[in-house]
């Protein structure tokens, strides 16, 4: 480890993990033996055992994913699965996302049905749908919740419910996605029954399991630290058609592949299939071995992203337009239009978060005229716990700490941002949205490689495993648009003797009151590297600049 070109900042990087002693060697240098044993999940052996039954009796099976960048790879986690064991009486359910809405429905359940499914196995969805397990049930068929959403004290009446966050769960680790939760099962299935596969296969799974775990806001530390380095390694090397259409067609380098890849290029796509169009579609590219096919879903998807880039923006406006003209914003922000999409809504409230440094939940209609809506957190504030604390505006609500979804009546919509706003001030965020704690001090000089083989060990980056943010000073050197559409920002710094890039994506010189100058600026920013047209690169990503 080249860690003693920097041992200071090497040690205050530790420090605010809060790692010492033994566990520095266990951040440092994530096992992929340390993960824990699936049998400790609650359910996880009959869950095991019925899937094993169910293959060996030949039943149909049905996997029910959720439709974004953690349901779809999961879905295609058990397609892998069950294309090694040669098992082809399988088929896949992925909810219309505007249509059908989240999780399990009762129209759904029908459909199954009428496919001879004995078993469906639910990914990344389930743990709240009462009726709909219990229709399922009326129908003969063993249903199999795996999922990772808070529970409540009651469940479900399914055959078996694998889920960390369950009350009675003694799983060491609750933060897995729910494409973990998947692979656990796999594993657990492997381990008790192999139907010929060579051990170890299920690690090419991996890549799919990355993309969840990187996607879904959940704490890259414990086991989803291990899953996501190894999820990043296997992303490498993957030989998926659709995986490499996406990098072709993103000019990703897939050998040097980052987190960053995956967080702002791949899970878009993923998610545009849903938003836009049919999820079906996404599932499809990363599952199919057809490279046409793979070309075509890929420039699909891109297609339809770009529309979907529009449609948001537009959505953005409207909603800071109608902000703008309050007098005053409540601690939590509920915006909505009638006319918006459901299934758009997270994409505007991270917008807004940013900008108003809040939680904001925002609303729409979906296609049964019923007003729901998504929600996004600052400053670590917990979103379950803060819909619990105003649980009679809401019809239903549920998620994670970080991420949401809600439904409410128009009635509701009136003073829900009163009654949530309340809700906060008996909550206490634990300041994870605030970049000051990861503040570091560095001259320009200390740009470089070495610094970058320091940082680099902290890494994948993300939620509980934030991004490093250096405070420095420089001089503007030069400042200028790059970009197909010119619509990002470069700046160079200089300290006389030095020069370093600094980039912001999809920002202006406005945006930081820049003029190329030569003038004093401080900044703060990351430290990444950048392989563009493979040419090894360590710069800067602006964070902030004030002159």
């Amino acid at each position: 480890m080249l860690v003693s070109h920097f041992p200071e900042i090497f040690e205050l990087l530790l420090k605010e993990r809060g790692i010492s002693g033994e566990d520095k060697e266990i951040f440092l240098n994530p096992d992929y033996s340390r993960l824990h044993d699936p049998l400790l999940l609650p359910d996880m052996a009959k869950a095991r055992d019925r899937v094993i039954e169910a293959v060996k009796n030949n039943e149909h099976i049905v996997v029910f994913s959720d439709y974004d960048a953690d349901g779809i790879p999961g879905a295609v986690v058990f397609s892998d699965f069950f294309k090694r064991i040669k098992y082809e009486n399988i088929s896949f359910y992925i909810p219309h996302r505007h249509d059908e809405g989240y999780g399990l429905n009762l129209e759904a359940i029908e459909e199954c049905a009428a496919r001879g499914s004995k078993v469906i196995i639910s990914v990344d969805c389930g743990i709240t749908d009462f009726k709909e397990v219990a229709l399922a049930n009326e129908r003969g068929i063993d249903v199999i919740i795996t999922d990772h959403h808070e529970s409540k004290d009651e469940l479900p009446p399914a055959f078996a419910i694998v889920n960390p966050k369950r009350k009675d769960s003694v799983y060491p680790f609750q933060g897995l996605c729910g494409s973990g939760v998947v692979f656990k099962l796999v594993q657990a299935i492997f381990a008790k029954e192999s139907f010929g596969v060579k051990p170890g296969m299920e690690k090419w799974s991996l890549d799919m399991v990355g993309i969840a775990t990187l996607s879904d806001m959940v704490p890259l530390v414990d086991e989803n630290r291990i899953l996501a380095r190894f999820g990043l390694d296997v992303l490498r090397k993957s030989p998926r058609p659709g995986l490499l259409a996406l990098f072709n067609n993103l000019n990703i380098n897939q050998k040097f592949l980052t987190e960053d890849d995956v967080a702002f290029m791949i899970t878009p796509r993923i998610n545009a299939a849903s938003r836009m169009g049919v999820p079906l579609d996404a599932f499809k590219l990363l599952s199919t071995t057809d490279e046409v096919e793979a070309g075509r879903l890929a420039n699909h998807l891109e297609k339809i992203n770009q529309e979907r880039k529009g449609v948001v923006a537009a959505m953005v406006k409207e909603a800071k337009a109608h902000l703008g003209k309050r007098e005053k914003l409540g601690e939590v922000i509920v915006v909505g239009n009638p006319d918006w999409k459901p299934s758009l809504l997270g994409l505007i409230c991270n917008s807004l978060v940013e900008e108003y440094e809040r939680p904001v939940f925002a609303w729409g209609r979906d296609g049964d005229n019923t007003l729901k809506g998504s929600c996004r957190s600052y400053d670590g504030y917990d979103l379950v716990a803060l819909m619990e604390g105003a649980k009679e505006s809401f019809i239903e609500f549920g998620g994670h700490k970080g991420a949401g979804g809600f439904s409410v009546t128009l009635e509701q919509i009136s003073t829900l941002e009163e009654k949530l706003s309340e809700a906060l001030t008996s909550l206490v965020g634990d300041g994870s949205g605030s970049e000051e704690q990861n503040n570091l001090i560095i001259s320009l000089s200390d740009v470089g490689e070495s610094l970058w083989q320091t940082v680099s060990q902290f890494a994948p980056f993300g939620v509980g495993n934030e991004k490093p943010v250096f405070k420095l000073k420089g001089n503007i050197k030069s400042v200028k648009q790059f970009g197909k559409e010119q619509n990002h920002l470069e700046v160079i710094l200089t300290d006389g003797k030095k020069d370093i890039k600094a980039i912001s994506f999809f920002s202006s010189p406005e945006s930081y009151k820049l003029k190329a100058d030569s003038s004093s600026c401080n900044l703060q920013a990351h430290l990444e590297k950048s392989y563009f047209r493979n040419r090894p690169e360590v710069r800067l990503r602006i964070v902030d600049i004030t002159i």
